[in-house]
């Protein structure tokens, strides 16, 4: 009897498709959900199955890319996308815990232990509307072929009012005013303070305050 009952239901469980693997083949990102082709590892086709992604992160995996098809209600047509992976671009050799975001082209933005975050590309650029606040202990930055600020103005001060203090190893080079409510000192001789000989003979007063 047993064994007729479990017959029964292995007839039952093979007319119900399971998970499977395929291929993606094609891909259309323009649907509130992203619909794929994909080819079985049996040969069949899949034809607009779902990809479903988690909130706040969305990928338009290229073809070629490995899936995990889970058919609802056991039909093949049925079938949504649960998971992608591709090995010729994944990140390898991530330390437990690490996390990382990349694409095809080798872009990738890595959270590395210790709380570091590592950025690897070719052209980095933010886009705020309104905004852009950084903090941090120290901000360095090294450009190998030049740093271009552009803004209607750039302001410098300390931490609580007090002064700020830059040093410059280049020259400085500008076509428009310098202002300055402080003195300026080059080569250890102040602008405020400085003398030099008058056209009819003596010294020139000292600059006023």
């Amino acid at each position: 009897m047993m064994q007729r009952v479990q017959a029964m239901i292995n007839r039952t469980l093979a007319t119900v498709r399971q998970a499977f693997r395929a291929r993606l083949t094609g891909l259309d990102s323009k649907p509130g959900v992203q619909l794929v082709q994909a080819a079985a590892l049996a040969g069949e086709q899949v034809q607009a199955a779902e990809l479903f992604q988690h909130f706040g992160f969305t990928s338009a995996p290229p073809a070629g890319t490995q899936c995990i098809l889970l058919p609802l209600g056991g039909k093949t047509a049925h079938s949504v996308v649960v998971a992608t992976e591709n090995g010729a671009f994944r990140v390898q050799a991530l330390q437990g815990g690490e996390v990382c975001v990349y694409n095809q082209w080798g872009a990738k933005i890595t959270l590395k232990k210790e709380k570091i975050v590592e950025v690897d590309c070719d052209h980095f650029r933010v886009a705020a509307k309104e905004s852009i606040t950084m903090e941090t202990k120290q901000w360095q930055a090294m450009a190998s072929e030049g740093t271009t600020f552009t803004s209607p103005s750039l302001d410098f001060g300390g931490m609580d009012g007090t002064r700020a203090r830059a040093t410059l190893d280049a020259d400085l080079n500008t076509t428009g005013d310098v202002t300055s409510e402080g003195d300026h000192v080059a080569g250890g001789i102040s602008l405020r303070h400085h003398r030099h000989p008058g056209d009819s003979g003596g010294a020139t007063g000292e600059a006023e305050s």
